[in-house]
């Protein structure tokens, strides 16, 4: 009888584990699914709405008006794709010389203006490092000694340079987690740093995550060649 009741309750713990399981698995499958559709529909209805009442107001003289949820759809279809062809001519007027001196001119309006200052450069400086392509920004992942000795922090080298002593120094930096857009940039010579196999995407992963999302194996390279 003892025996029973324990098979029985180990039955029912592995039950329960098990189901907890598949339940867990189950949502990693359909919540990550709402989500990427939640933000979808945001950004098109947030982009969409912008020309939306453009839009409203070039099709009402032709006697069309929104009266359903397809008309909706449509109009804001239609203010989406438009607002994606505004941006794209004007980027082309900003490339060229007169755009560039009209944006110039403005921005010195608003350096000029103490709140609006501080917004206007912040935001810019954050889009510019989320724009700029992972081959252009960052070369490759790293692992130096940071903040003090013993400790080891991943890094991305972005470029280098060389003081007047001949000594070549690698610019690294090391992002915060899990905002990656801010952190600390250091100089340290290449027999400082220690090679990794990691590509870009999967050191953002590994730094967004806070170490959750890590790569199976990792293959560190800390033989420097001697000069």
């Amino acid at each position: 009888m003892k025996s029973k009741m324990k098979s029985g309750k180990l039955y029912k713990v592995g039950f329960r584990k098990s189901t907890r399981r598949k339940m867990i698995a189950g949502l990693l499958v359909v919540l990550p699914v709402f989500v990427t559709y939640f933000v979808i529909r945001f950004l098109f209805t947030m982009i969409g709405g912008i020309l939306s009442p453009v839009v409203v107001r070039v099709v009402g003289p032709y006697g069309f008006a929104p009266n359903s949820k397809i008309d909706d759809f449509i109009i804001t279809s239609v203010a989406f794709i438009l607002t994606f062809v505004a941006l794209y001519f004007i980027g082309v007027v900003a490339t060229n010389f007169l755009g560039k001196f009209i944006i110039n001119l403005f921005e010195k309006i608003v350096n000029n203006v103490p709140i609006i200052k501080n917004v206007y450069t912040s935001s810019k400086k954050l889009l510019e490092i989320v724009s700029l392509p992972t081959t252009q920004s960052f070369k490759r992942v790293v692992i130096v000694e940071y903040p003090r000795v013993g400790m080891r922090a991943f890094a991305f080298v972005t470029g280098g340079l060389k003081t007047k002593d001949g000594v070549v120094l690698s610019s690294i930096f090391i992002p915060t987690t899990p905002n990656p857009t801010s952190g600390f940039l250091i100089y340290l010579p290449e027999q400082d740093i220690e090679e990794t196999d990691l590509s870009i995407e999967e050191g953002m992963k590994l730094i967004v995550s806070g170490g959750i999302l890590v790569p199976d194996r990792m293959e560190l390279d800390t033989d420097k060649p001697t000069e």
